[in-house]
């Protein structure tokens, strides 16, 4: 074999060589790699994106009998509920269903969570009734656009961390406080009255307001399908042997029957109205009334509304939906993320591809006059216990939704508006997990506090401000927290050389800076100025301009007295921040910290150090008149 010698010039770093059996450049080999791991990664962005490319290449005939199940359970489920929840915001019912399938199709290609179903939530529903009301219903599209296009826009910019600064005790107040306003809501449906009202107390003073209007037909019915619905529910638990095999079909019998129930209960009802009208001419209960048959066509949302006897365009028609085009989408992340954790078994979520699709299927829904969507705690459940084992299911249920829409609407007419209230009361009145709140109550009485805080705002001010203040009361105890570190202090004495050490629970940051120094000043004054203070940094991760400044400050307090400052386990990447105007010293090692001690001891005479001076800080004797001991060893 020929052998070439390799001169690398910079004339020649692009050059090939023509020789055979050459061996090519390491400019060459550099690009090439360079070009390998670009294409490597435009793969991995294109699979981790358009996620159906992980899992479809291994899709067996089991998977897709086992997403079959699930689908067709699912959207048996999906067709009641979207009804429901359309009633809910307040909209005609087929924009519930128009809801529903847009986002099945959609997270089958992007999706990353099995379990997870797209379509209209009751939590979505009252908050776009919120935000909506006494407006065109055009505002519910555009609405939907905005909301998928912030949620896209979080995804772009992993803004996931957002929704961690929601708390579970200010979820679960959220949660249950918005299914108070829906079972608030829903009682004019179960009762046969009408009035319009928004906020928690309207609902319950136009209620009372109105009892001498209460019909007798929507009482009975309503009433008889919470307690058909709530038997139904519960018809699962019954215990049934499964040792045989007629047990075992028995039990799953029940399960479906059991996870069918919003789908039985709007059957019956709906035959029974059907053949009412077909013998009586009218029904004594109200009816939902028509539905627009078939598929929407494919069109933006309008961008400029006729409303209040003017045309408003995109920025007032913004101005007029308010903070909700933030809230929604806020809410919806939240919901969808917590789903996935839910549903994962410790495996690691990716939320930024969870808010991509979430904003994909919005912008697209928007398109096809769907209300807001995102995934659905029930639905989830359903769906997992079907058996789902890709978002492939979500197919099925979207074909299941649209023959609905194209076959199914005329009959959607003879559903009785008390038993769509019946079917949302019986979604949400077990959402309120009072369980969970007597645990705040024994083991964390701040989670408590943020908890009663968040659901007194949500009912008084509204869902969107309860959020907030939610958010508000548990950022402000991390804020203290920064401001208030939890910081030990005690005399300690390393081979009879006596020192002060200050140890921060926590790291130190601007907030808690003038407390640390606080904090110093009392026990160096307790000790009569005679100690060395060693202030032990191993829990800083960083230093911002003002803490490294307040540290110097800290450094000239003891400095005036003719001591020292020792900051201990500093990391040395931080050490350059501080100003070294004042005396400091660096120490990590403990023999580091002897030699010292024993230096400074002996210049200052205090070796053995006055065993009154140690009893002032450890137990508590008073020294010096201007502090308090007690409040220093806290």
């Amino acid at each position: 074999m020929k052998t070439v010698n390799l001169v690398v010039s910079d004339a020649e770093d692009t050059a090939r060589l023509k020789n055979v059996g050459s061996t090519p450049r390491p400019s060459f080999l550099r690009r090439r790699s360079l070009i390998k791991e670009r294409d490597h990664k435009v793969k991995a962005w294109i699979f981790r994106r358009i996620h159906i490319l992980t899992w479809i290449r291994t899709y067996s005939t089991k998977t897709a009998i086992s997403d079959l199940i699930a689908g067709i359970t699912l959207g048996l489920t999906m067709i009641p509920q979207a009804i429901a929840y359309a009633a809910l915001a307040n909209v005609p019912s087929q924009y519930g269903l128009y809801s529903a399938f847009a986002g099945s199709f959609l997270y089958v290609l992007f999706g990353s969570i099995p379990q997870v179903s797209i379509g209209p939530t009751n939590l979505m529903a009252l908050l776009t009734l919120q935000f909506t009301m006494d407006k065109p219903v055009e505002f519910v599209f555009i609405l939907t656009f905005l909301c998928g296009v912030i949620e896209f826009l979080m995804g772009v910019l992993k803004l996931e961390f957002l929704v961690e600064f929601i708390s579970v005790p200010v979820t679960n107040a959220f949660t249950t406080a918005t299914s108070l306003i829906i079972i608030a809501s829903q009682l004019k449906g179960i009762f046969g009255i009408s009035y319009s009202a928004k906020g928690f107390a309207d609902y319950v003073i136009g209620f009372f307001e109105r009892l001498p209007q209460v019909k007798l037909g929507d009482s009975l019915l309503g009433l008889f399908c919470i307690i058909f619905l709530i038997c139904l529910r519960f018809l699962n638990s019954i215990p049934v042997s499964t040792n045989t095999k007629s047990g075992a079909f028995l039990k799953k019998f029940l399960w479906y029957v059991s996870i069918s129930r919003n789908a039985i209960t709007v059957l019956i009802t709906s035959t029974i109205a059907y053949n009412w009208i077909a013998q009586a001419d009218e029904v004594p209960f109200k009816l939902s009334g028509n539905v627009e048959p078939g598929i929407p066509t494919f069109q933006l949302p309008p961008f400029s509304i006729d409303y209040n006897n003017r045309t408003l365009n995109i920025l007032e028609i913004c101005s007029e939906l308010g903070s909700g085009i933030v809230v929604i989408p806020l809410v919806a992340v939240l919901m969808n993320v917590a789903i996935a954790k839910s549903f994962t078994s410790g495996r690691i979520v990716d939320a930024s591809q969870e808010m991509l699709t979430l904003g994909v299927v919005n912008i697209v829904g928007s398109c096809f006059k769907s209300m807001p969507a995102c995934g659905a705690f029930t639905r989830s459940a359903v769906s997992h216990a079907s058996g789902v084992q890709t978002p492939m299911a979500g197919l099925y249920t979207g074909i299941i939704t649209v023959l609905a829409l194209s076959l199914l609407t005329p009959y959607f007419a003879y559903i009785p508006k008390a038993t769509l209230a019946a079917v949302l009361i019986c979604a949400v009145i077990f959402m309120i997990d009072l369980k969970l709140v007597m645990r705040f109550w024994r083991e964390n009485r701040r989670d408590f506090y943020a908890w009663c805080g968040c659901l007194i705002a949500c009912l008084v001010l509204g869902v969107e401000i309860g959020l907030l203040v939610g958010v508000a009361l548990t950022c402000f105890h991390l804020l203290s927290m920064w401001a208030r570190p939890k910081t030990s202090v005690k005399v300690e004495e390393l081979d009879g050389n006596q020192y002060i050490r200050i140890t921060p629970n926590a790291g130190l940051y601007f907030p808690g800076v003038d407390y640390l120094r606080e904090r110093t000043n009392r026990a160096t004054a307790a000790a009569e100025f005679h100690i060395p203070v060693v202030i032990d940094c191993s829990k800083f991760t960083g230093l911002d301009f003002t803490s490294a400044k307040g540290l110097g400050n800290i450094a000239g307090d003891v400095n005036k007295h003719k001591q020292i400052l020792i900051l201990q386990n500093l990391e040395v990447s931080l050490q350059k921040y501080i100003d070294m105007k004042h005396d400091i010293i660096f120490c990590n090692k403990d023999s580091k910290l002897q030699e010292i001690l024993t230096q400074e001891g002996i210049r200052n005479g205090t070796i053995p150090l006055m065993q009154h001076i140690r009893a002032s800080i450890d137990l508590g004797y008073k020294v010096n008149p201007l502090i308090k001991v007690e409040e220093f060893q806290q």
